[in-house]
């Protein structure tokens, strides 16, 4: 049988993951990432768990450093993009380029070439390395392949935070807890004695400490980024004064300190530090347009019944999609809705993800 490595994050859901997966897999390794010093997601505590996690499943535990890596493709696009008053998803950026990329490949070709112990002397080296995480997600197969699919706990599926998966990895991924519920899951580490409870979930980016702003200003040295500027409207009269543009991101409402309210963002000038907002309505928008796209399918402007989430945390909107220049996809929303340049767009089919891009 394949050889099989698990992810591991020392929390509750990667743990129980593993717990699952040892029961019918008979060769495998559980591993981390090193992408951060003491970050949340990188801290001593969190490797020790994962350690005495492979150690009581009886399977080798690896480190994989991918500090530099990590630093220059998420955490670097993460400040250009920010400091061009766009908002990235640094989650997203990392699941692409760093979990489903460089650390499966970089675990594949160090077991391959047997510079890592192995459980198992029937796994089979030459054979293709699967991958397991704790993310509730599931795959699907149809006609057209596989898909990335919506966990059965809707309040937790995080399709969306993979969309930009390649299609041609789909077939080595492995997702346990895509049919279950948080709930069960939970249960599930009370009743293997995991010991997980006042330990907390990894959310927003890992990589930084305090507020956006402080963490931007500490890596790039320039102190100027937080520098006071004014709140126009569309017209450009002064309505008031902000504490520094990377302190807001287009469609934020609250923390304005406007009167006569309420009052949105609706375009960020990072160039002249100035921060316009607008009415609700001046703000959403019936249309916009994707780039640096991920499709599962190939004729995706012709899917009937395609619905689209613009965040993680919103719902989704009924849409239809047209070609547009340079590559990108003209997104046509059933009602208007305000949008966020840097954030991602992801289109589904019924619970199918077929595909998604970055607002632009």
């Amino acid at each position: 049988m394949a050889l099989l490595a698990i992810a591991l994050s020392g929390g509750v859901d990667s743990s129980v993951a593993a717990l699952l997966l040892k029961k019918k897999w008979p060769a495998m390794v559980g591993a981390s990432h090193f992408i951060w010093p003491e970050s949340r997601c990188c801290s001593a505590e969190v490797f020790s768990r994962a350690r005495m996690l492979c150690e009581r499943l009886e399977i080798p535990y690896h480190q994989v450093d991918l500090y530099r890596e990590f630093k220059e493709l998420v955490v670097g696009n993460f400040i250009s993009t920010y400091l061009k008053g766009k908002t990235p998803n640094p989650c997203i950026i990392c699941n692409q380029l760093i979990r489903f990329d460089l650390f499966y490949h970089r675990l594949e070709n160090l077991l391959r070439e047997k510079k890592l112990p192995a459980e198992g002397e029937q796994a089979e080296r030459s054979e293709p390395l699967f991958f397991a995480t704790g993310h509730y997600v599931r795959i699907v197969r149809n006609n057209d392949g596989l898909f990335l699919a919506k966990a059965k706990d809707r309040a937790k599926d995080q399709s969306y935070m993979l969309y930009r998966i390649k299609k041609e990895m789909l077939e080595n991924l492995v997702f346990p807890l895509g049919d279950y519920l948080k709930s069960e899951v939970n249960e599930l580490a009370g009743q293997a004695g995991l010991g997980y409870e006042g330990v907390e979930e990894s959310q927003d980016a890992c990589f930084v400490d305090t507020d956006y702003p402080d963490f931007l200003r500490r890596q790039t040295g320039k102190s100027a980024l937080l520098k006071p500027g004014e709140i126009v409207d569309l017209e450009g009269r002064r309505l008031g004064k902000h504490r520094g543009y990377l302190y807001y991101t287009v469609g934020q409402r609250r923390g304005l300190g406007l009167g006569n309210g309420p009052w949105y963002v609706k375009r960020i000038d990072a160039e002249k530090n100035l921060v316009y907002v607008a009415r609700k309505e001046e703000v959403s928008f019936e249309s916009f347009r994707v780039e640096n796209l991920n499709l599962f399918v190939p004729d995706l402007e012709e899917r009937a019944s395609l619905k689209v989430k613009i965040r993680y945390q919103s719902g989704e909107i009924p849409c239809r999609l047209q070609a547009a220049a340079g590559g990108r996809l003209q997104v046509i929303l059933e009602r208007p809705a305000i949008v966020t340049p840097g954030q991602s767009a992801v289109f589904y089919q019924n619970d199918l993800v077929v595909g998604g891009g970055v607002i632009c």
